[in-house]
């Protein structure tokens, strides 16, 4: 069968034959002709002005308009990755695949419009390709992703990619403006080299790997670039066997809440207890959060694991009470997706009351990205709903992210766990003894409370004293434990000071 031609396909051909860098090509040819027919002057005319009337007629731009209508279809990416491999095999050449996670495009959508996070991702596609080379190739593969192919090349070494990574995200960072308003986005960078694999690698399994190292690079966190490795795919392959055992791990019973003492630092009695979730896995033992969290998170339980440390730690409390222990309060950590469920509050409400259990006595942990992002109505009224119905609402991990002050006065926050990256070693850097002094002055200036997480040593907690923090939390004061060892450790705590006091901790000097 004849492929059948109209008279638009017929110009655009033709025209991109006449046109484009490559006609620049018989330039040489055009001034032989000048030469051999009017000598050395009109030789050199037509060598000056042949760039010159091909440049004023558009010719070096008529690739791009060309390209607006190609009769050809375009390959699939999967068909170009697997051209860039063979070709980067056949020739000893290096090729790459970059992974994009452009940050900042949902705040867009949900703020200006689906018109306007068009136009943004528009304006990005064009600085990545202007930063590119022409055989490169850029595709977008979702609302705010994005895959780069870089042609094989010599080039090409880690380095090398690294440096490209920069430039790509330079070129996107710079403020954008969209619908008469300046917007900010933020790129992470998954990047998979030809130069990880053998010569058997598929096309799918090398976007794959390359999407890996991204999510490991938003694991990571705000603008992050993360190259795949074996140590990396293993890490992967460690997370999906859990997210295949997750569901199972829950209806069991083996994801247990486990507590940690939060203590005054001046007087060492505990405040409360932190609840933080524990998988007890039959082959791999305990795995802390940080572990499984992301497996969950894959496997949509996010709403399950809430309710059920919630659930846990209430009984937990409730039984403390029972066996006469003081502890004032149980901390409970709740995710994005949690904070969005307008039923959130009333469950918690049920929970309480169904224990007995007045609604002060339980604080709701949230991660500084939930007030950051202060555009998310739904988060900041449930928050408002459970302030009002007596809970305490503690900001988990301040000072880790970029957190605008502003928007700490829009949220019911009563109190701020500093981060223990901020914490740990304070005593023996003073650039972190002065970082920590500038939060606690902030905090007291807004009327906010404060602790210090990941407490390790006794000269962190000196500082912490120092310094004028209230309250701190960590291995030094006690690990993460069971609510049945916690109730042991309390029981002995309090044996050994006055046993008709409260429970409390040996004071740190």
């Amino acid at each position: 069968m004849r492929p059948q031609f109209d008279i638009k396909t017929l110009t655009v051909m033709l025209r991109r034959c006449l046109h484009g860098p490559q006609m620049l090509a018989f330039l040489p040819a055009l001034c032989l002709c000048a030469y051999w027919a009017a000598g050395e002057v009109l030789l050199v005319l037509c060598a000056l002005a042949t760039p010159l009337i091909y440049a004023l007629t558009g010719g070096f731009g008529q690739l791009a308009a060309i390209r607006e209508f190609d009769p050809r279809p375009r390959p699939s990416l999967d068909i170009i990755a697997q051209q860039f491999l063979e070709i980067a095999q056949h020739n000893g050449q290096t090729t790459a695949c970059f992974q994009i996670e452009i940050g900042g495009l949902d705040d867009i959508l949900r703020t200006l419009g689906r018109s306007a996070a068009d136009e943004a991702r528009h304006v990005l596609e064009a600085r990545m390709v202007s930063t590119l080379r022409e055989a490169d190739h850029v595709t977008q593969t979702g609302d705010t992703r994005f895959t780069v192919l870089i042609a094989p090349g010599f080039r090409l070494k880690l380095d090398n990619l690294l440096d490209l990574g920069k430039r790509l995200r330079h070129a996107a960072e710079e403020p954008l403006s969209v619908s008469g308003t300046t917007q900010y986005v933020s790129l992470c960078i998954g990047i998979a080299s030809s130069l990880n694999f053998g010569r058997n690698v598929t096309a799918r399994t090398w976007l794959v790997s390359a999407t890996q190292a991204l999510d490991d690079a938003i694991d990571t966190g705000v603008s992050a670039t993360r190259v795949w490795s074996d140590k990396l795919s293993r890490k992967h392959q460690i997370r999906r066997d859990l997210q295949n055992d997750v569901v199972s791990a829950l209806d069991a019973g083996h994801v247990q809440a486990f507590f940690q003492p939060q203590v005054n630092v001046r007087t060492g009695d505990i405040t409360g207890m932190e609840a933080l979730a524990r998988w007890d896995h039959p082959t791999r033992g305990m795995i802390p959060a940080s572990g499984f969290l992301k497996a969950i998170e894959d496997s949509g339980q996010m709403q399950r694991l809430g309710k059920t440390i919630l659930s846990q730690a209430l009984v937990a409390l409730q039984a403390w009470d029972a066996a006469g222990f003081d502890i004032p309060t149980v901390s409970v950590n709740f995710s994005d997706g949690e904070l969005r469920n307008p039923d959130m509050p009333d469950h918690i409400k049920s929970e309480l009351d169904r224990l007995g259990i007045p609604t002060h006595r339980l604080v709701i942990e949230v991660r500084e990205s939930v007030v950051a992002n202060g555009t998310d109505d739904i988060a900041r009224r449930t928050l408002v709903s459970l302030a009002e119905t007596g809970c305490r609402i503690d900001l988990d991990n301040f000072g880790q992210g970029s957190l605008p002050l502003a928007q700490l006065q829009q949220f019911p926050i009563q109190r701020v766990k500093i981060d223990k990256s901020m914490v740990r070693g304070a005593d023996i850097s003073e650039a972190k003894r002065r970082m920590l002094g500038a939060i606690l002055g902030v905090t007291e200036r807004l009327d906010l409370q404060a602790l210090g997480e990941g407490v390790e040593t006794v000269g962190e907690h000196g500082v912490l004293r120092e310094l004028g923090c209230a309250f701190a939390q960590g291995f030094l004061f006690k690990e993460p434990a069971s609510a049945s060892d916690i109730a042991q450790w309390l029981a002995k705590e309090q044996a050994r000071d006055d046993p008709t006091h409260a429970a409390h901790l040996r004071r740190v000097k």
